[in-house]
């Protein structure tokens, strides 16, 4: 944030004593502490408000590759290809079957 050394910090406090007066110098304080936490706040807000539309942005993505994934040719041959695994699988497991039982008679 302010890169305020203490030597800095000291000829501020000492101006302000200097020009505010002791009177008035608690008063002032506040309003700049209240003056602070609004900006910190505000720049809270605007973060905030933004990493929401970063994240946003990044889900529209992520929805467009998946509707693209599912809607891809890439899906429609796997799963094609699965169904035919299937399908010998089963096929390889009746025959092993079948031979079990004629070496058993």
């Amino acid at each position: 944030m302010l890169d305020i050394g203490w030597q800095e910090f000291l000829l501020v406090a000492f101006i302000l004593l200097i020009v505010i007066g002791p009177k008035d110098l608690p008063k002032v304080l506040k309003s700049i502490m209240s003056f602070v936490r609004k900006i910190k706040s505000m720049a809270y807000d605007f973060q905030n408000t933004v990493d929401d539309m970063a994240n946003e942005t990044e889900l529209n993505d992520l929805r467009n590759d998946v509707t693209n994934l599912r809607d891809s040719k890439l899906l429609k041959e796997t799963k094609s290809e699965i169904n035919v695994l299937n399908k010998i699988n089963n096929e390889t497991k009746s025959d092993i079957e079948r031979d079990i039982k004629k070496i058993k008679k």
